[in-house]
């Protein structure tokens, strides 16, 4: 650009020292002469810085419209900031407005909430106090339950430590009973034992002959060194209330009468027995007369075909006085609803 400048002042003083040559020739021709050679090396040189001079006007030109169109953008760039600077001031002073405002609204929310602090203070304390009389009655609640719990497994305790004590006591007369006939056992002599091995076979073959019935439960085998006992359960034999034998039962009867047959040197008792619930009815006037009955039942259905020698059988009811556990459930009672066939060897002595 500056280079530009001074080649344009140079260019101007030749046109200026030309125009003045021209301008006045009655004053050249007395100062200055020229030759034919000098005149054309001046005119060529006027020609040429001519040429340079509409150069650099153009130039002047086209740098002149670039300066106009860079300062029309500058101003208009700084008509831009200066709208955007006015819109920040607005901003600013919107944002000031507000900030006051919000921060008057959170001035007003912490005079509130020192206020509700106190409130929930009071409230926190008040929700303490309950809170810890409950747990004292929670507590309270706990140590009678602990109390009546204590109190009602001492009195099991104790109720359990009975009947150990009882059935310590029976099983101990067992044993005694056991170690009597133990020594009863010692003292037998041989045909005794050979009555009692056969007492044994009997055994096994109606364990034999019954399994079916001994598996569902219907009848139990019970053994004892002098006597072998047939428990045959209500269920099987008998309807309730009723001493009329039962269709179910008749086969495992005639199992036994075969048996019973196969050894007629032993004695038959049949016991009635019930459990002990009252009954009274226009038949059976106690539970006397209805194990009686069944018993009777049991007997004559086992002589009906009097195979067997009915001096070797006998019949008792002993009513609901001979339980084989205590009547205490339901399925105890069944168990003591029964009839006892005894089997009793005839052992020399007896």
């Amino acid at each position: 650009m500056m280079k530009t400048n001074m080649l344009y002042k140079i260019m101007i003083s030749c046109v200026s020292a030309v125009l003045v040559w021209t301008a006045f020739p009655e004053r050249s021709q007395g100062a200055l002469l020229y030759t034919a050679n000098q005149y054309n090396k001046l005119y060529n040189e006027n020609v040429a810085l001519q040429l340079e001079l509409d150069s650099l006007k153009r130039q002047y030109g086209n740098d002149k419209s670039n300066l106009e169109a860079k300062v029309k953008d500058l101003s208009n760039q700084i008509d831009s900031l200066n709208k955007e600077l006015d819109y920040l001031k607005k901003q600013q002073a919107s944002d000031r407005q507000q900030s006051a405002s919000r921060i008057k609204e959170l001035e007003n929310m912490t005079d509130l909430l020192k206020k509700k602090g106190g409130d929930r203070e009071n409230q926190l304390i008040e929700e303490n106090r309950k809170l810890q009389k409950r747990c004292e009655d929670d507590l309270t609640k706990l140590r009678d339950e602990f109390a009546a719990e204590r109190k009602k497994n001492l009195k099991e305790l104790n109720d359990l430590r009975s009947a150990y004590e009882k059935k310590i006591s029976e099983l101990n007369k067992e044993i005694a009973n056991l170690n009597n006939e133990l020594s009863n056992l010692k003292k037998l002599s041989d045909k005794q034992r050979d009555e009692l091995a056969r007492m044994e076979d009997q055994a096994k073959e109606l364990e034999k002959q019954l399994a079916e019935e001994i598996r569902q439960g219907d009848i139990t085998l019970k053994r004892y060194h002098d006597r072998l006992i047939i428990d045959i359960g209500e269920k099987i034999s008998f309807d309730s209330g009723k001493a009329d034998l039962k269709r179910s039962v008749m086969p495992a009867l005639e199992k036994i009468t075969v048996i019973l047959n196969n050894y007629p040197e032993n004695k038959i008792i049949i016991e009635g027995h019930t459990d002990n619930v009252p009954i009274s009815t226009s038949r059976f006037r106690d539970n006397w007369q209805l194990s009686t009955e069944r018993a009777l039942s049991v007997l004559y259905y086992i002589l009906r075909e009097k195979k067997l020698n009915p001096s070797r059988f006998s019949a008792a009811g002993y009513g609901e006085y001979n339980p084989i556990v205590p009547n205490d459930t339901v399925a105890n009672k069944a168990l003591n609803r029964r009839v006892d066939i005894v089997v009793v060897p005839r052992i020399a002595g007896k």
